[in-house]
């Protein structure tokens, strides 16, 4: 005890290269084991010495005595001198351990500021706006809140997420604040980026057109104000309904008329029954009936006068159609071809089956319609060379009305066709050319005739003068096909009172008062149109068609997307649950009649014509297309394909209305061919282009504008909203 070592020094040095290093905000251990954590240290110019002392009973160095063993051992080993003790770790003292727990405490406050930084740096390097209510800036301008908020509200974003409920419906009343119809994504802060883009957007295209001087061209102004006035009427139309064709609009009166008319319909049911369901039936009637007077009534008001014999023009001679032929003859050269009827089937087995009963004596189109991928014998016309040599060659020995035997195609396929007649190369005759000739002259003598009298009065409507010339403009922009129907005199005036009735429709619409939608819905059109300008400009021009190389490797590449899925043909009988639902229980038992009576034997085309309220009713419900799962309401399709053909559905409720369904027909999945798929394909890669064209123009145009969005003033309304809400 007399020997112990005096009290270690109270306050270590902390040697950071022994413990710890240092680097980027993050402590690290540098010992291997926690026994060379604590080991004292025992070198070092740092090393506190011990101070010397005297052994006063032999007056020998104290150093001495501890390093040097006794030669002999002449004491008990209790009496033993003890050997010096070893100083303790600086880490071990109290001073020592406060100042590591001092080190931990720094080294964790520079890790969590390290981290919170990494967390808010985005936030904090986030632009400030210029003052709290700007949303976003660009081009010397700025986007504000209330631009913001009024933006997507005229735009119809929470409407358009909330049109119906795939559980209740249209009756939203049902739904709660989580179901998902009720959920908003343009209430985030990606949607209000999207948001605030688009709103940008629109501006830019609209400033490129002023720029560019796209509004001043006199096409485009005819263009944009033929799409408004367009517009116009619709919006002008769809008022009147709502004012003028409503259930309310029936007079009770009226509808009990019609039920005293039709007790034998109404059998066993009282008149609060089917009060709704005949007031929605006479609103129909109402609707075809009420546009023809009402345009009369604004005929007669207008002091509408119609000049319709300056719409005739000369008609062309035989010698006149004879000279073109003669002139042109080389634009009427055909070569060889053959009209026949085909049966193409996708299997040769399915072509052998087809062939016996062809043998049998069945019909050529009875075994169309059983083995056909069609369905049906399809009438094409093929061109010498245009087909494998051993097809044609077996197509061009046969006799008119002669059945060929199974002929193989390139795509595996396998057909067996009827030649209905060869055609020889040379000159068409002039019998088969007469009816083109006489339209292309037709329109040459009425360009001539319509400049000469364009000024001339076509119409007036109160006292404003609509010329000939007028017309003859709008006739021009129609399609060539829409210029050929209505080609005659007779279907011009159908045309000019079709232009007529728009022109009245319009001079009534000044009259009434746009709302602050309606006005967005104008402006959004201009900017629709300018759109299709810009990117007919600026993109259209850059995409080339895909080559054939292109179209083939897609095709090898994706081939089991290019697949005709599962098929159907069907008949339907559908009733309408009203608009919200309020004839839904009527539907569903008129619904539940039908279905019994083809339960009971009725056909079900005449069970359509009867109870279907589907514009197929006059057909007996049949729809005469093949259609796919995906093209019919979800759980009409599901039905559907669980049926046998001939099979019929029970009562499905789905989209607003009752469906009862009859299959008629079904096909398998078939995998579509090089030449069947390569229109389709060549259609997608140039979308494709189209759609990265469109979107490097956009990213081009926000960059020259210097867009820049505060996400800042976005989270404050997104704050705000969510507060409004509650």
């Amino acid at each position: 005890v007399e020997d112990a070592p005096k009290t270690p020094p109270n306050e270590w040095v902390l040697d950071p290269d022994d413990l710890l290093n240092v680097h980027g905000g993050m402590m690290v251990e540098t010992f291997a084991t926690a026994d060379d954590f604590f080991a004292p240290r025992t070198s070092g110019d740092d090393e506190l010495e011990e101070p010397e002392e005297e052994d006063e009973e032999d007056g020998d160095d104290a150093s001495d005595d501890f390093e040097q063993e006794p030669e002999e051992e002449t004491l008990p080993a209790i009496r033993e001198k003890p050997k010096k003790p070893k100083k303790p770790s600086k880490w071990t003292s109290r001073a020592g351990r406060r100042k590591m727990r001092r080190v931990s405490i720094i080294a964790s406050c520079i890790i969590l500021a390290i981290s919170a930084g990494i967390y808010l740096y985005p936030i904090l390097s986030e632009p400030w706006p210029p003052s709290e209510n700007v949303v976003a800036s660009y081009a010397d301008k700025t986007v504000t809140v209330e631009d913001l908020q009024n933006f997507i509200q005229l735009e119809g974003m929470k409407e358009r997420d909330h049109m119906i409920c795939e559980v209740h419906g249209f009756d939203h009343s049902k739904c709660d604040q989580f179901e998902e119809c009720e959920q908003h994504p343009i209430d985030s802060l990606p949607g209000y980026r999207q948001m605030t883009t688009m709103l940008v957007m629109e501006e830019i295209i609209q400033a490129w057109a002023d720029d560019k001087g796209i509004t001043q061209r006199e096409e485009v102004q005819h263009g944009l104000s033929d799409l408004l006035n367009d517009a116009n009427v619709s919006q002008f139309m769809d008022q009147i309904h709502e004012d003028e064709i409503t259930p309310e609009s029936i007079p009770k009166w009226e509808v009990q008329q019609y039920y005293d008319d039709n007790r034998d319909k109404y059998e066993g049911k009282a008149f609060s029954d089917v009060e709704a369901e005949i007031r929605q039936m006479l609103v129909q009637q109402k609707d075809e009936e009420y546009f023809p007077a009402y345009i009369e009534e604004l005929k007669k008001s207008a002091g509408l006068e119609v000049n319709f014999d300056l719409l005739k023009i000369t008609e062309p001679t035989a010698d006149e159609i004879a000279a073109y032929y003669q002139t042109y003859i080389k634009d009427y050269q055909s070569e060889a071809s053959a009209v026949i009827q085909e049966i193409r089937m996708a299997s040769p087995d399915t072509a052998t089956e087809a062939s016996k009963q062809l043998g049998a004596g069945e019909s050529f189109e009875n075994v169309a319609a059983s083995f056909s991928e069609t369905g049906k014998a399809d009438e094409i016309t093929v061109v010498k060379g245009s087909r494998d040599a051993t097809f044609e060659e077996a197509v061009w020995k046969l006799q008119p009305n002669e059945i060929s035997k199974a002929l193989s195609n390139s795509d595996g396929t396998t057909s067996i066709v009827r030649l209905v007649r060869l055609n020889d190369a040379g000159a068409r005759p002039l019998a088969d050319v007469t009816e083109e000739i006489k339209s292309i002259l037709s329109l040459e003598n009425m360009e001539r005739e319509y400049s000469v009298n364009k000024t001339e009065a076509l119409f007036s409507i109160d006292g404003k003068r609509y010329t000939l010339g007028d017309f003859y403009t709008e006739f021009k922009e129609l399609s060539s096909e829409y210029q050929q129907m209505f080609a005659t005199f007779e279907a011009k005036k159908l045309l000019l009172e079709q232009y007529i009735t728009k022109e009245l429709l319009l001079e009534e619409s000044t009259d009434t008062t746009m709302t602050d939608r309606e006005q967005h819905d104008m402006e959004d059109l201009r900017v629709q149109y300018f759109s299709q300008i810009l990117h007919q400009e600026e993109i259209d021009g850059q995409i080339e068609d895909p080559t054939d190389e292109e179209v083939e490797k897609f095709y090898n590449e994706n081939t089991e997307m290019l697949v005709s899925p599962p098929s159907a043909k069907i008949s339907l009988i559908w009733l309408s649950q009203g608009l919200q639902g309020e004839t839904k229980d009527q539907a569903l038992q008129r619904a539940n009649e039908a279905l019994s009576a083809i339960r009971g034997g009725t056909a079900f085309a005449e069970v359509a014509k009867t109870y279907s309220e589907d514009y197929t009713k006059t057909n007996g419900g049949l729809i005469d297309e093949w259609l796919h799962e995906e093209q019919v309401p979800a759980e009409v399709g599901k039905a559907v394909f669980a049926l046998a053909p001939g099979g019929v559905s029970e009562v499905i409720d789905s989209m607003g209305g009752y469906y009862i369904v009859q299959l008629n027909e079904k096909r398998d999945a078939v995998q579509n061919t090089l030449d069947e798929s390569s229109e389709a394909i060549r259609v997608y890669l140039k979308d494709l282009k189209h759609a990265e064209l469109e979107k490097g123009m956009e990213d081009s145009l926000l960059e020259r504008a210097n867009l820049v969005i505060y996400d800042r003033t976005l989270r404050r309304m997104l704050q705000q909203q969510g507060a409004a809400s509650k």
